[in-house]
Order: structure tokens, then C-alpha cells, then sequence
């Protein structure tokens, strides 16, 4: 199975000392799977709606099974210039567009943002990670929520205050990795055909 995974930083691991993020990890010990990490620093849904069709191309194959798992909202939800770098409805239009033009090429899922430590952009990113749930829900796509249950913890952002303030060290990542394995949708989806 071929797995490609879209997103920013968090989906890219920055910050992961072994240098595995969540996706790494939760796939960790599936050799039948090869991973395409196409994480991106610092991209919004903007970025990556524009590019991901391009990058899958190359990766597709009829020779073996194909995943999309779509991952942002953290840099969307940034503030520059007093105002988030991308809109939530535009944020969502993006999301929209990736999953489902995604799933017309083979099954997609998406990983809600997980926390980081700035209360605003917080309280953001969990108002944008409930938006695309929902969105997710009327498109019948997959989606694993990671929000609430990394926020409780503090683990994530207890790591990302003792680096750069919004990517963890190893514990972090893999806490949100176990969280996103143990889920029904991710163990159906990462099913050999």
C-alpha cells in the first residue's frame, strides 16, 4: 500500500527528534506500507490544496492500494497582520476540495489539528477543528479527532514550550500517533485492500 499524507508541519514531524512525526509512528512496524510524507512547514490549506494533485500524481499506481490522509489548520488559524492567515471558510472550501477531489484517485481520511500552546490561536484551531468534522461527516469521509484528547493531556504543548512553541518533541507526536492508530477509521483505512 502506497500512503500518502498531505499537511504542514505537524503532518512533516518538525521537531521530532527521530524525525518520524505522527504519521511515522502510527504506521511504525507496517512494512507493507510506503509512506509519502508530504508535510510542509508553515503551509495553510491554501498551499496545500494547490499542490497536492500535482505531488499525487507521480505517486499513484494501479499495481498496489493508494491512501490520501489529509492533516492542517494550525498555520490557517495563525494570526499575520491581526487576522488569520487563511479564513475558516476558506480554510473549509479548501478541505472541500482536497477530500473530495482526493477520493475520486482513492480513499481519503483526515487528522484534525492537534493544540498548541497560544490560548488564541488554540481556541482557534479547536473552532476550525470542529468545522471540518462536520464538514467531514456530510462528506462521509473519515476523520480522526485528536483535539480534545492532546489538549487534556498537556503533553503536546508541554513539549512544544520547551521547543518552539508549537511542535513537540517525540512524546507528543507520539501520543497523537497512538491516538490515531487506535481509531476504527485509520485501522479500515490502512486495510490492505
Amino acid at each position: 500500500m502506497r500512503l500518502l499524507a498531505f499537511g504542514d508541519s505537524t503532518v512533516a514531524g518538525a521537531g521530532d527528534p527521530d524525525h518520524l512525526g505522527w504519521v511515522g509512528r502510527a504506521i511504525a512496524g507496517r512494512r507493507e506500507i510506503t509512506l509519502y510524507n508530504l508535510g510542509v512547514r508553515r503551509e495553510t490549506s491554501a498551499d496545500i490544496a494547490a499542490r497536492f494533485l500535482v505531488e499525487a500524481a507521480p505517486r499513484m499506481t494501479d499495481q498496489e492500494p493508494m491512501r490520501m490522509v489529509f492533516s492542517f489548520g494550525a498555520n490557517d488559524c495563525h494570526l499575520e497582520s491581526g487576522a488569520p492567515r487563511v479564513a475558516a471558510t476558506d480554510s473549509l472550501k479548501h478541505a472541500h476540495r482536497m477530500l473530495t477531489e482526493g477520493r475520486k484517485l482513492c480513499p481519503v481520511l483526515m487528522v484534525g489539528p492537534p493544540p498548541i500552546g497560544d490560548p488564541g490561536q488554540c481556541a482557534r484551531i479547536e473552532g476550525l477543528n470542529e468545522a471540518l468534522k462536520a464538514l467531514a461527516a456530510r462528506l462521509k469521509t473519515p476523520f480522526v479527532d485528536v483535539f480534545q484528547p492532546v489538549f487534556a493531556d498537556g503533553l503536546w504543548q508541554a513539549e512544544a514550550a520547551a521547543w518552539d512553541g508549537a511542535h513537540p518533541g517525540a512524546g507528543g507526536y507520539q501520543r497523537v500517533a497512538d491516538l490515531v492508530a487506535a481509531h476504527p477509521a485509520w485501522r479500515s483505512f490502512t486495510a490492505a485492500d
